[in-house]
């Protein structure tokens, strides 16, 4: 994939895109007009040509042998988004390199064997002239076991960092690490049994993602982190909420502890989050739907199902007015509970299933099951040899 190659294309053509190429050479020339250039696959591409060069703004190369950021990188000068995913990048990573590239936005490398991300810089050196405009980091499915925010302290634009699907035990926040424009944090499908960002200073992070690890506190937040809109701890090992940490989130929205270990959820201490509107705390072992010490003014959704709920207090909506969608499909719940609220039920702001599991006999002769937007029905059944053994 030469000049020769280039030449074929229209010259109306600034971006290309190649689904698969046995090339083993690519060569951008300073004259080369593309804008953007994706290779999808190539397997054999092992030697890059990269000239001084003012017109390529994004380069994507999947699949390849490539095992490193080589110095020719830096003569793509307005290179803007840079992605080498799926390829041979091993060990250790300095995302040092990356301070030279002085208009990248957005770099992946996703999905290759990237044991260590670290910042290599002379802490004597003086400042980059021009600050970093990198704004998204993703390093996500690689074989790390550790990460320090630290690592992207001169990465002052970052607001998207990826972490996700690697295997790291370890998260360090730093003493004092300053990410002015982080936003959204992943670090889902790791083996954390913790995350500590009490030393972080991320006054705009609003996405935090925490999905499958095996945490079994809540992560702790520094006093500048307090505009957290959507706060997903699913799939850990959570037994008890942390009312002081949450509390710190007053503009939290959503607030997603699915798939832990919850037997109950109440706290000693009022606890008010006013913006919180979903709360999902389905497939945990909830025996009451018990939310005593909490204030959620706000609250519309709230998901319980495949827990082994048995009592809903009668005063839940009195509680939470705004509620316009329960969903609990849990099988264990009284069905006179459910026939006091039937009009709930009938006009979908419950979802309801006692017979989700299978039908329960109720009377003989009768059994109970939940009919969608009707309520509980007393049903007669045909009663067999084997029914009446039962």
């Amino acid at each position: 994939m030469d000049q020769a190659f280039f030449a074929h294309m229209p010259p109306t053509s600034l971006d290309v895109h190649v689904w698969h190429t046995e090339s083993e050479r690519l060569e951008v020339t300073a004259d080369n007009p593309l804008q953007a250039l994706s290779l999808m696959e190539a397997p054999k591409l092992q030697h890059l040509i990269l000239y001084p060069n003012a017109q390529l703004r994004q380069l994507i190369v999947r699949h390849c042998p490539l095992d490193g950021v080589t110095e020719q990188f830096r003569n793509l000068r307005e290179l803007r988004i840079l992605k080498i995913e799926q390829c041979r990048l091993t060990g250790a990573f300095d995302l040092g390199v990356l301070l030279a590239f002085h208009n990248l936005t957005s770099v992946s490398l996703e999905a290759n064997h990237i044991t260590e991300a670290s910042l290599l810089v002379d802490e004597t050196a003086a400042e980059p002239e021009q600050p970093s405009k990198l704004a998204r980091l993703d390093l996500s499915s690689n074989q790390m076991e550790y990460f320090h925010l630290d690592a992207v302290r001169l990465f002052p634009a970052l607001k998207e960092l990826s972490l996700g699907r690697n295997k790291l035990a370890t998260f360090g926040g730093g003493n004092s690490t300053f990410l002015p424009a982080l936003a959204m944090l992943d670090v889902r499908q790791n083996l954390l049994t913790e995350l500590d960002l009490s030393g972080c200073n991320c006054s705009s992070l609003l996405y935090l993602y925490t999905i499958g690890n095996r945490l079994t506190s809540f992560p702790v937040f520094s006093d500048s982190t307090v505009n957290i809109k959507v706060l997903d701890l699913s799939n850990n090992k959570l037994t008890v909420p942390d009312a002081q940490q949450l509390q710190k989130q007053q503009r939290l929205t959503s607030l997603l502890l699915s798939q832990n270990a919850f037997r109950s959820f109440t706290t000693e201490t009022e606890t008010e989050l006013p913006s919180l509107d979903r709360l999902e705390l389905y497939d945990n072992q909830l025996e009451s739907l018990d939310l005593r010490g909490w204030k959620l003014p706000a609250l519309t959704q709230l998901r319980v199902s495949q827990n082994p709920l048995k009592s809903i207090p009668d005063d839940l909506l009195a509680r939470y007015p705004n509620l316009t969608k329960l969903t609990c499909l849990c099988p264990d719940v009284d069905c006179i509970w459910i026939q006091r609220n039937v009009a709930n039920v009938r006009n979908g702001h419950f979802e309801m299933s006692v017979a989700w599991k299978g039908p329960k006999s109720v009377g003989k002769g009768y059994r109970c099951v939940t009919v969608p937007y009707v309520g509980c029905v007393r049903c007669p059944f045909k009663r067999t040899a084997e029914s009446d053994l039962e």
